[in-house]
């Protein structure tokens, strides 16, 4: 078995088990709708990779890379994508964080302010 071959299976044996995995946090709730489908389609994506490595060992003797060098890159390319999006999906959270901390602080402030009304009325 060659090196190319041996490391396909290992990128497929790889990708069936992210599969299973990002199925199963998903069926228990532990990982959200829209980040699963995202994690399934680069398991799939790496499993049609592993199939396909015919193709990346080619393009791999065109560039200055060997096999495993060009899915190293893709795979530091994948995790640098990865990385920008869950900073956006955080500063997003951070604001509705914000946004929520300002409305219960005004809400705590509002129902200081009914009870001390009502005391007053009480008291009157």
């Amino acid at each position: 078995m060659s090196n190319i071959t041996i490391q396909s299976v290992i990128v497929a044996v790889g990708a069936i088990a992210m599969f299973s995995i990002v199925f199963t946090l998903s069926r228990r709730g532990l990982l959200s709708l829209r980040y699963a489908l995202g994690w399934i389609a680069v398991s799939t994506a790496a499993l049609i990779g592993a199939l396909v490595t015919a193709l990346i060992g080619g393009v791999g003797r065109t560039l200055p890379f060997t096999p495993t060098g060009l899915i190293a890159a893709a795979g530091l390319a994948f995790l640098t994508l990865v990385a920008l999006q869950l900073s956006i999906s955080l500063s997003g959270n951070q604001d509705a964080i914000r946004e929520l901390t300002e409305t219960v602080a005004f809400l705590e402030e509002r129902l200081a302010q009914v009870e001390e009304d009502e005391q007053q009325a009480r008291g009157e």
